[in-house]
Order: structure tokens, then C-alpha cells, then sequence
């Protein structure tokens, strides 16, 4: 099949249920695929893509790829693919390193609940050679997934993954300066308004909030940094990826011990937080 024989396809097939914009998405992906494919195995190659773009697959989980900063990071079902505000989220934090390091140096220990594909703490150790992370998730087909991204980026060395249950934690690790975490936030009662791509494919336990609860993360992570301040002798740095819809109730879960700022996203929503909690005295 030709170039010109491949996008015909691709037009036939998606036009009734995909917008313009959204095939010439996805034809960025399936075109240099089925070129790099022998002849004989082009057609079935790409007759099996577009029923599963029509199943609503998204195309991240077809190809177990997405884009993220500079890295292109392996995603599965186990994980949610991820998302451009959490790439800008990481941006931030690069952006803001200074202050970071000024107050606690170089050798940054970093901490990020909910690593899933372990999309942060990869662009963060891209970026910053001298630091070192732990990414927790409660998913160990999440962390297997982090674990490959860690030896394709070439970061395996500085990254250790634990299975944990965050929720259940009495502490924070002593030794770390930089928290990072974008949580479930999601209320089961919001799935109703969510599209089929989303719900039917990325999975539920990275999605939605236990015990309905949109804070439930948030409030054990403000507990637990403003505990940690008496045993501290460095600022704790906390940047967190937030419900738009709850960034007040969520930055003042950390006001009253830290200085906290909600931070508004390229698209003007206000999605981030930062914090940084001083040592008591």
C-alpha cells in the first residue's frame, strides 16, 4: 500500500465518527507505522488500528506510546496516558528549581505519589542529572510499566519504585526536599460526563477518588508534611497538579502551615499548587 492507499483508508474508515483534526492526529501515528511494515502486512496492520480507534482505544494504548516533554514514555491500560497540564506541571518545577535548590542544594530528593507510567519523576531526572526520586503507586502493573520507562530513559539508577498504599502511611520520609503528586481527583459521580475514551480504556483506580472523597489525597499529604516540619531542619517543597474546580479548598489544606499559591495553567484554570513548608523554629 502506498502513502496516498493508507490515508484513503484511514479517511474511509474514521470519517463517520472522527472529527478532520482527529484523523490527521492519529495519522501521525499510523502512517510511519505501516510504512516501516512489509507490503504484505500493511492492510491487516492498519484494518486492525482503525476498528480499535473506533472501539475508542486510544491511540496511546495502540501504539503503548505517548509524547511527554522531550521522552517518549511507554503507557498500557495500567496507566493513565499522560496529560499536557502534567507535562506543565513538571515544566514549573524546572522553571522554579532555584528557589529549590538555593534552600536545599543540589542533590535533590524527590517523592511523587501516584507515579503511574512515572511520567514526572522521568522528566524531572531528565532534566535535573543531580537528583534522585521514589514514585509510589498502589498499581504494581503501573510500576512495572515506570520501571521500563526508567531503563529506556536512562534514569534507573536514580529512580527507586515501591508499591505502597499512600493513604495508609503515618510519615514522610525524612530525607526528602521536593514532593510531587497528581492524585485521583475524580468523583465517581462525574463519570457520567466523561468520554468513552477516558472511561471505557484509562484505568479507574488512577481516575477516581476513593470514598468519593475529591481531597482525600491532598489532606493525607498536608497532614503529613506539616508532621514532618518538627523533625525537619530544611524546607519541604510540595508541587501538586489539583481539581480546578476545588483549588481554593485544596490550597487551604496547606495555608495554614506553609506558604501556598495556586497557579494557573496555559489555559487559564487554575490546576497547580505550590507550597513550601518551613522548619518549626
Amino acid at each position: 500500500m502506498t502513502r496516498q492507499l493508507i490515508q484513503a483508508h484511514i479517511h474511509q474508515n474514521l470519517q463517520p465518527q472522527f472529527s478532520a483534526d482527529e484523523i490527521k492526529a492519529f495519522e501521525f501515528w499510523i502512517l510511519p507505522h505501516c510504512e516501516s511494515l512489509p507490503e504484505i502486512d500493511r492492510l491487516q496492520a492498519l484494518k486492525l488500528i482503525c476498528e480499535q480507534l473506533k472501539q475508542q482505544i486510544p491511540i496511546q494504548y495502540i501504539f503503548e506510546a505517548a509524547f511527554f516533554g522531550p521522552l517518549t514514555l511507554k503507557v498500557t491500560p495500567a496507566t493513565l496516558i499522560p496529560r499536557p497540564e502534567t507535562e506543565e506541571l513538571c515544566h514549573l518545577i524546572c522553571e522554579r528549581k532555584q528557589t529549590l535548590e538555593s534552600s536545599n542544594g543540589s542533590n535533590i530528593e524527590g517523592l511523587d505519589i501516584g507515579t503511574g507510567s512515572g511520567c514526572i519523576p522521568m522528566y524531572l531526572l531528565h532534566q535535573n542529572p543531580l537528583w534522585k526520586f521514589t514514585g509510589v503507586d498502589v498499581s504494581e502493573d503501573a510500576l512495572d510499566v515506570a520501571a521500563e520507562n526508567a531503563f529506556h530513559v536512562g534514569i534507573q539508577d536514580r529512580l527507586q519504585l515501591e508499591q505502597s498504599n499512600f493513604l495508609n502511611w503515618d510519615s514522610l520520609p525524612p530525607q526528602i526536599d521536593l514532593l510531587v503528586s497528581n492524585p485521583p481527583y475524580i468523583e465517581l459521580k462525574e463519570a457520567k460526563d466523561m468520554a468513552d475514551n477516558v472511561l471505557k480504556h484509562e484505568p479507574h483506580l488512577a481516575l477516581f477518588t476513593p470514598k468519593n472523597d475529591p481531597l482525600i489525597f491532598y489532606r493525607k499529604m498536608a497532614l503529613l508534611a506539616e508532621t514532618a516540619m518538627a523533625q525537619r531542619t530544611k524546607p519541604l517543597h510540595i508541587w501538586l497538579e489539583i481539581n480546578q474546580y476545588l483549588a481554593e479548598e485544596t490550597k487551604n489544606l496547606f495555608a495554614s502551615f506553609a506558604e501556598a499559591e495556586v497557579i494557573r495553567d496555559m489555559s487559564d484554570n487554575p490546576r497547580f499548587i505550590q507550597a513550601i513548608v518551613l522548619p518549626n523554629g
